[in-house]
């Protein structure tokens, strides 16, 4: 399919091409038309076939090709290249598409000085080929005009596409990602806990006959062991509890929430949200919250009952986010806790996923012994604007967003007056400048404030009534002015359908348009001297000539503003599933690691935390044996989720991960080995 559509083009234009010469020649047995100028013709033809048909992937070699066949075929009558014209346009629109700025300011103007060169040698009249150069440049300006704009079309829709690729990656990795983090937290708070009851348990067991103290000795231990496992397993459970809406809410709203459960859990939290943090919402939001819960985490495991103080600051200039957690150490005595040696049995994971989470954004981040007093201290600074935005905030507030496209509209459009004044009054060119750039010049805005524009159009569009009635202009060249400058009308009815709204509150730009180029044009009458034909009715005749006019000027203001709007409701429907595909796959991404936590936590409660219950139970009640077979149940349940975990390969394969524990729990190798 893309090899016909690189081809179609080209092989089109060449049959209509040589259908009209030298087809027509033949069939008439034009005497003029031999073997020589035919083979000529054909292999002309099939050149421009070729060195269009490379246009997307070599735009400026396709066009200078197609320029050197033109240049080839001077000899030959000019009927010959009459349709191959047309492949110089097409050629400068693929290199206006695909190239940068700096390579169309190059190419364009070598095809209008080869395109000049062709028309002094072809035609006789030096004035006919300077009128031809400048159909040229307008054509080219136009041409290069049109394929800019295509050119941040297909910009836009990449930079979409990047942006739901990158997206979609983040969802594949979203719930791979929680289960790792989850898996090592499964691993350090619980895994090294029961595993250290069940060899304890297993020596007492063993050694019970010879030295009776170590089933005393392995009760307690057993019992404290699986207190604390209990409580850790239920912190565990407790911040796994956020909703998948959460991760969507402000971020001042998400730290107070998760400051509120983990001071029920013992900690002291103290938070300081920014007012200018507070409603910040995305990646740099979700980084700096995933920072604060990792820190709160590693606080509430390291120091519980500690002091944590949380500062979160953003500057509203540049959107960068500073987000500080300290704690004052671990506390002296925490009812039911277990000593500051035992709590540190962290494997450093948790600092690794803080500075990863910083640096992908391309922040930094630090951890470590606070210098002011005990305790630690986290730090992190989170990038906000992306240079891009920064680099699109320099430059002066008027001249921002244009671009080359915009220049070459209104080149164009300037121009086309200026040759009809040429044609019409040469000496009279210069003169005709002025009102013809000032009534385009607006057109360079037409993205921006197209309602605007179409004032500033319609009222420069009495410069040529006025410079008539003011004895600057004669008649002749007012009329090329007004009538030739039309154009900037018709490109401005477009704009406002394309750019200022939906089509429901733009439709009455044709009538605006219409009637403003009536009044124009009935000024210009006016100016003209028509109104010394009151004996005969000139007012009347004005009137009628008006609304006569304006009947003629609505039908194509409203083909310009209908071509327009469908341009706006193509773009509409593409951003909005853009968008949509989007923010699906950002939400399906939040969903997948909230199922995740969901799914873990179910499995928590209904395993391992009825296994280490039981420990303490049978601990309590003096049952070593029960204490040693409730504690292996325990970590064959644990091993058994954890291997869940890791064995599921596919990112975000939730549904995997599930049917692999389910399996594990039916199988009989599922036990401890």
């Amino acid at each position: 399919m893309e090899r016909i559509r690189h081809w179609l083009l080209p092989v089109l234009l060449t049959a209509l091409q040589l259908a009209y010469w030298p087809g027509r020649a033949l069939r008439e047995d034009d005497p003029a038309v031999g073997a020589v100028q035919s083979a000529a013709a054909l292999a002309a033809a099939a050149a421009l076939t070729a060195g269009l048909a490379v246009r997307r992937r070599r735009p400026v070699a396709a066009a200078l090709t197609v320029e050197a066949v033109l240049l080839a075929c001077l000899p030959l009558p000019q009927d010959a290249t009459l349709v191959h014209a047309l492949g110089v346009l097409i050629a400068l629109y693929s290199v206006a598409v695909r190239c940068p700025g700096r390579t169309v300011a190059v190419v364009g103007p070598v095809l209008a000085l080869c395109e000049a060169g062709r028309s002094v040698l072809v035609l006789d009249s030096g004035t006919e080929a300077a009128g031809e150069a400048v159909v040229n440049c307008v054509l080219f300006l136009t041409v290069v005009g049109l394929g800019r704009s295509r050119r941040r079309w297909l910009a836009g829709r990449r930079s979409a596409a990047r942006e739901l690729a990158r997206a979609e990656s983040e969802r594949a990795r979203a719930a791979l990602t929680e289960r790792e983090r989850l898996a090592r937290e499964l691993h350090d708070v619980s895994a090294h806990h029961l595993t250290s009851v069940v060899v304890t348990a297993d020596a007492a067991l063993r050694l019970g006959d010879r030295k009776p103290e170590l089933t005393a000795q392995a009760l307690e231990f057993a019992a404290d062991t699986g207190r604390e496992t209990t409580a850790a397993l239920h912190r565990l459970v407790a911040l796994m509890r956020t909703s998948a809406a959460d991760e969507e809410s402000p971020l001042g709203e998400r730290v107070a929430e998760l400051s509120a459960g983990f001071a029920r859990l013992g900690l002291r939290p103290g938070v300081h949200v920014a007012p200018e943090a507070a409603p910040l919402t995305g990646p740099t939001a979700e980084a700096a919250f995933a920072i604060v819960r990792e820190a709160l985490t590693n606080a509430l495991r390291y120091a519980p009952g500690s002091t944590v103080r949380i500062h979160v600051l953003s500057k509203a200039a540049d959107g960068t986010v500073d987000v500080t957690v300290e704690d004052d150490g671990a506390a002296g005595g925490v009812p039911g806790g277990v000593p500051a040696a035992r709590q540190r049995l962290g494997g450093g994971r948790g600092t690794v996923g803080m500075r990863e989470r910083a640096t992908a954004l391309g922040g930094t981040f630090t951890a470590g012994p606070r210098t002011d007093g005990a305790g630690w201290a986290v730090h992190a600074h989170l990038p906000g604007a992306t240079r891009a935005q920064r680099q699109r905030a320099v430059g002066h507030r008027a001249l921002r967003g244009l671009d080359l496209s915009d220049g070459a509209v209104a080149l164009a459009v300037a121009t086309l007056p200026v040759f009809a004044v040429v044609v019409e009054e040469p000496t009279a060119a210069a003169l005709a400048c002025g009102p013809a750039v000032a009534h385009a010049l607006p057109l360079l805005w037409r993205r921006r404030a197209p309602w605007a524009v179409l004032c500033a159009v319609l009222a420069t569009a009495w410069l040529a009534p006025l410079g008539l009635a003011f004895g600057l202009l004669s008649p002749d060249v007012a009329l090329c002015l007004a009538t030739a400058g039309a154009v900037a009308e018709c490109v401005a009815v477009y704009a406002v359908g394309a750019f200022a709204g939906p089509a429901r509150g733009t439709w009455p730009v044709m009538a605006v348009a219409a009637a403003g180029l009536c009044l124009s044009f009935l000024a210009l009458a006016v100016a003209d001297g028509m109104t010394q034909l009151e004996e005969d009715g000139g007012v009347g005749l004005l009137l009628f000539l008006n609304v006569i006019v304006g009947a003629a000027f609505l039908p194509p203001m409203a083909a310009f503003w209908g071509l327009g709007a469908a341009v706006r409701s193509r773009r509409e429907r593409v951003r909005a599933w853009e968008d949509h595909a989007l923010t699906a796959t950002v939400w399906s991404a939040v969903a997948e690691a909230h199922e995740e936590r969901r799914r873990i936590a179910v499995e928590l409660r209904g395993q391992v935390l009825r296994h280490a219950d039981a420990v303490v139970a049978r601990a309590e009640a003096g049952d070593l044996s029960g204490v040693a077979a409730e504690a292996r149940a325990g970590l064959a349940a644990m091993r058994e989720l954890l291997a869940a975990l890791r064995e599921v390969t596919a990112p975000g394969d939730t549904e995997a991960a599930r049917a692999a524990t389910t399996e594990r729990k039916t199988s009989p190798q599922g036990a401890l080995t």
